[in-house]
């Protein structure tokens, strides 16, 4: 197997060091996928929604190499810990000039950061840093697939993170589950039931994409898993959807100018 990879663009570098840092925040672990034309982070903890970010290499590579074990098997997975990614690519938003990134073995497999650090002087600087990662086998490679959803219930456009954030400070400690619903009419709500009261608040005028239905489509879903969502501002989407599979699943897809893309599940619990 091998994997060598290079960035040179300021804009790139940012972008990526915003997903892994993100990434961090959400989770301990995370599966990283490789494949020829992209790169995957993959969290799929129990007690956290289901990520996959997508990131595209002819954005943000100017070189790119993954050969797998076979032809038939081009791809390699491997597990790594998100704080020591976090903490290795933290330089390249500031003070980077480019970073090389490899699959190395040293006493055991690692993704090794080659970062060239700017400099006032002619000479560059380097900085190298060592990930230790786990090389998943192809016969678990099926467990970390994403969900399959043919079509869901509804799918609206969502309201900018500002006014998400905004509702979501005020709730988010009154009630462990959040229900969402939306309409045809494109109006968004959330709704959380205390002892005292039922708090709604209502999003008008989004756009409708799709819908199966003319009745209201809602799920009841753990507040902390919808609200750790909003971490995903820091990449600045230019776009965010929200898909309703009926008392099922919420599926948020965000995505930034098509070469990253964002699809987070929360599953639908018992109200």
């Amino acid at each position: 197997m091998k994997f060598k990879c290079k960035m040179n663009d300021a804009g790139s570098m940012r972008d990526f060091t915003n997903v892994a840092n993100t990434v961090a925040r959400m989770s301990k672990q995370c599966v990283l996928r490789l494949t020829q034309n992209s790169i995957y982070f993959n969290i799929a903890d129990d007690s956290m929604a289901m990520v996959w970010t997508k990131l595209d290499k002819n954005h943000f590579f100017v070189d790119y190499l993954v050969a797998g074990k076979s032809v038939e098997f081009n791809e390699i997975y491997m597990e790594l810990n998100t704080g020591m990614l976090a903490k290795s690519v933290t330089s390249l938003k500031t003070v980077a000039r480019s970073v090389k990134i490899k699959l190395t073995n040293k006493q055991q497999p690692c993704l090794t950061f080659d970062i060239e650090l700017s400099s006032i002087s002619a000479e560059s600087r380097l900085c190298i840093h060592d990930v230790p990662v786990t090389i998943i086998p192809q016969k678990k490679w099926s467990e970390y697939n994403e969900p399959n959803i043919e079509r869901y219930d509804i799918s609206l456009e969502m309201p900018q993170f500002k006014h998400l954030r905004s509702v979501m400070e005020r709730i988010k400690s009154m009630s462990p589950i959040l229900i969402l619903s939306a309409d045809t009419n494109g109006v968004l709500a959330f709704k959380v039931d205390t002892n005292a009261a039922t708090i709604t608040v209502h999003f008008p005028n989004l756009t409708v994409l799709d819908c199966t239905s003319n009745n209201e489509i809602s799920a009841s879903v753990d507040i902390k898993k919808f609200h750790a969502f909003l971490a995903w501002e820091a990449v600045h989407p230019t776009a965010i959807k929200c898909n309703i599979l009926n008392e099922t699943v919420i599926n948020i897809n965000l995505n930034l100018e098509n070469y990253l893309q964002i699809k987070y599940y929360i599953p639908a619990i018992e109200s």
